[in-house]
């Protein structure tokens, strides 16, 4: 790999370090390399051959679906090509998708043809054909999505509609301005694929910049970490952080990098927000007011770990983040370093770093949501961060942590759980008031849509009843008490004292205005 001079500079500072990698990190990232496709982080060559395919036919509904609306709505429509795409765009346009995970994907379309016709015709078009499975739709989410399966490849469909009267195949979507007289749906809709485009263009190293994302990603998962509708980090926010590690090291190998990565950011000053690139002067002054600045948007300064898009209108992609997911993050990136330094000292390896956490060893208290209409869990899951925010409102509740991941009850039912930490000394706590409030937050907040739901509070003691033992037996222990986590192979170093992150926990999250000032000038004037 060829080296970054030291005087280069990636994004909006000079490198930390250019050091070329050491024989010992061009060693452990071959390690690295066999632990990621044993954990099935790549995908077969027949996997990507089919998922090309999908794709394609994916994008030809799309292209005959707005001809025909085309040819319906404009005079002489059946003589003009009005175009119209289907464009990739997270982990699979970045290349760090792994085998089974599902295609972001955007449909573009021209300006007669509506989100409307989106969640009516071309979902109609979807529902009649045998290859597609499992479609649900949520039009009323902060970027209303379709998902489907089409012939065993999982999507995610949005839609954004632009003020062209023909979408060309060459489509420049780095430009700012088909941004232009767009609502608000369709630039969140758009922003993914702008996004993806910037963080390509933004990394010094692309092969580096992969592989460290698929190890990251996998960690997050196997951490509970990894859930932007929940409130967690999405892929997007650890794409970023990635690639400001490696604009940070931009000589640095995978091995280095992911040792950089928890390093950084388990001592970022937060609420200081991660940003990968001066932030643009746009000419559309209407949607400035989409760029997070907490010097005009009095809302921005209490987000608590702000990382930023790089594309116009640069946005905050953590704003569901609450006061305890940021204590659990930086917990999990904490003792991530650890092992990290572990592994670079031979004493520990890549599996224990991606081992998966047993999320029920760490709490004596949770809440199960359970719910029987598969078709809505979407719609579900992006409410459950709700109820966090409703328990973190409770003085005797020390901390709220939501397992991103579903499982399926003994009574073949989606369950979700929350753990819940009480402040020392707690007794005859009840949570009757938040637990009914939530409930009929979602159910008014359902318009219309058929939602039974239930949450119960339930004992540790008692997880059997609703689980199969073998989930509860899954991955490593963690003592709570002890700040330690078990291993069934070794112990690890893990979490701070509990005095350490109370004294964290209750600093006042809100971001010093005077230092994003100065900030925000510098970066503009460097424009």
């Amino acid at each position: 790999m060829s080296s970054v001079p030291s005087n280069k500079i990636y994004g909006v500072s000079q490198p930390i370090s250019t050091n070329a990698p050491t024989k010992s990190d061009v060693k452990l990232t071959e390690s690295l390399n066999e632990s990621l496709h044993q954990s099935n982080c790549y995908e077969s060559k027949k996997e990507s051959i089919n998922r090309v395919k999908v794709l394609s036919k994916l994008n030809a509904l799309v292209k005959q679906w707005i001809k025909t609306l085309t040819s319906q709505r404009i005079p002489n429509g059946n003589k003009l090509n009005a175009g119209g795409k289907l464009i990739s765009f997270g982990s699979y346009r970045l290349g760090v998708h792994n085998s089974g995970a599902d295609i972001d994907s955007l449909v573009i379309a021209p300006r007669h043809v509506t989100r409307l016709d989106f969640f009516t015709s071309f979902k109609k078009i979807l529902l009649e054909n045998s290859s597609v499975k499992n479609l649900e739709s949520v039009e009323s989410a902060f970027v209303p999505i379709m998902t489907l399966t089409f012939e065993g490849i999982d999507i995610d469909l949005l839609f954004a509609r632009l003020e062209m009267s023909t979408i060309p195949d060459d489509l420049d979507l780095s430009n700012d301005s088909i941004l232009t007289n767009l609502d608000e749906a369709s630039i969140r809709s758009l922003n993914g694929c702008r996004v993806a485009e910037w963080l390509l263009k933004l990394v010094p190293n692309m092969e580096s910049f992969c592989m460290t994302l698929r190890a990251i990603k996998l960690w997050a998962k196997n951490h509970g970490v990894y859930s932007n509708a929940m409130g967690f980090f999405g892929g997007i926010t650890w794409a970023i952080l990635v690639a400001r590690t490696c604009q940070l090291y931009p000589n640095a190998a995978p091995s280095r990098l992911i040792q950089k990565v928890f390093f950084i950011f388990s001592t970022w000053k937060w609420p200081a927000p991660v940003i990968l690139k001066h932030f643009n002067e746009s000419k559309m002054s209407t949607l400035n007011n989409l760029v997070w600045d907490p010097r005009i948007n009095y809302a921005d300064r209490f987000h608590l770990m702000p990382i930023i898009t790089p594309a116009f209108p640069e946005q905050n992609s953590t704003h569901n983040v609450s006061k305890s997911n940021l204590q659990i993050i930086q917990e999990e990136m904490k003792s991530a370093l650890v092992i990290c330094d572990q592994i670079h000292s031979g004493s520990a390896t890549w599996n224990d770093l991606f081992e998966e956490v047993n999320f029920f060893s760490r709490y004596r208290h949770f809440v199960a949501l359970s719910m029987n209409e598969e078709s809505n869990e979407g719609f579900f899951e992006s409410r459950i961060r709700q109820l966090v925010q409703i328990m973190e409102r409770n003085c005797q509740v020390k901390l709220a942590h939501i397992n991103p991941k579903k499982f399926k009850s003994v009574q073949n039912i989606s369950v979700w759980f929350l753990g819940l930490e009480f402040i020392e000394n707690v007794k005859n706590l009840d949570l009757t008031a938040e637990i009914e409030g939530f409930k009929k937050n979602v159910e008014k907040q359902a318009k219309g849509i058929q939602i039974t739901l239930d949450a119960t509070y339930v004992k540790r003691s008692d997880l059997i009843k609703w689980i199969p033992v073998t989930e509860l037996k899954k991955g490593r222990f963690i003592n709570k008490t002890t700040g330690t986590t078990v291993s069934k192979k070794r112990p690890v170093s893990s979490s701070p004292p509990s005095s350490e992150v109370s004294q964290v926990s209750a600093k006042k999250s809100c971001i010093d205005m005077n230092a994003v000032n100065d900030l925000l000038i510098k970066m503009k004037s460097n424009n």
